[in-house]
């Protein structure tokens, strides 16, 4: 297979290239550190171990560079326990080890329950004009999990859903109209609103949609035009 790993700084991930897909792993970095937040490999590529050797280089990256690692990505997690050469990388304190966890929410009047484990994917708001009707109110807080993480435990008869789009697919309760998800079938993300989710602790790394604010927030943390590269986005980023 031919093959070309590189560091695409200005798209914040590690690429592998594999007969004409890309591999890869997103990335956050902070002062001498850099969490590796997400991997996915095209499904065109499964079943030729692409995952392990895009794993491999990039953590053979991050040696490189001299940063300290903190691991929120799975398929990496999973590859570290596997791999004890990479342990030293791990920043203090971080470990491969992790007890998922799971976290429940229900609509307004409590006929559907769901359920989300693990971690999101990505945690931020969203200034949409479509979230800012859909919720009245002038930001959305989301956190995104892997669709296979999320699950409806209870009145999954009494779950209404709209579209807008094919991109989202808003579900709410029928009996109270309460707000439960918004599964995201091309990204295979499903947003449980994180203010609903009890135990749940949000812990934003971005805004999406920015341009189209009602509300300017000044907390530091990058602010999209729309989307993030990864996201499907232009990556384009605005101040605050």
């Amino acid at each position: 297979m031919a093959e070309n790993f590189r560091d695409n700084e200005a798209r914040e991930r590690f690429e592998l290239d594999v007969e004409g897909y890309t591999a890869f792993v997103t990335y956050r970095i902070s002062s001498g550190a850099i969490t590796l937040v997400h991997t996915e490999v095209p499904p065109e590529l499964g079943g030729k171990g692409v995952g392990s050797k895009l794993a491999r280089a990039t953590l053979d990256a991050v040696r490189a560079q001299e940063r300290k690692l903190t691991v929120e990505c799975d398929f990496i997690r999973n590859f570290m326990t596997k791999h004890a050469e990479y342990n030293d990388l791990l920043a203090p304190g971080q470990t491969t080890h992790t007890n998922a966890a799971t976290y429940k929410a229900c609509c307004f009047c409590g006929a559907v329950e769901v359920e989300a484990s693990g971690a999101p994917v990505f945690a931020g708001y969203c200034h949409c004009a479509d979230c800012q009707a859909w919720s009245a109110a002038p930001v959305n807080a989301f956190s995104l999990w892997k669709s296979g993480d999320v699950r409806v435990t209870k009145g999954a008869s009494d779950i209404g859903t709209y579209n807008k789009t094919e991109n989202s697919y808003r579900k709410f309760c029928k009996t109270c109209g309460g707000h439960i998800m918004t599964e995201h079938p091309r990204m295979r993300l499903t947003d449980v609103y994180a203010n609903l989710l009890r135990g749940y602790t949000h812990q934003p790394t971005l805004h999406v949609n920015y341009a189209s604010k009602t509300l300017s927030v000044k907390d530091g943390l990058p602010k999209y035009a729309d989307f993030p590269a990864d996201l499907g986005g232009t990556g384009e980023k605005l101040p605050d």
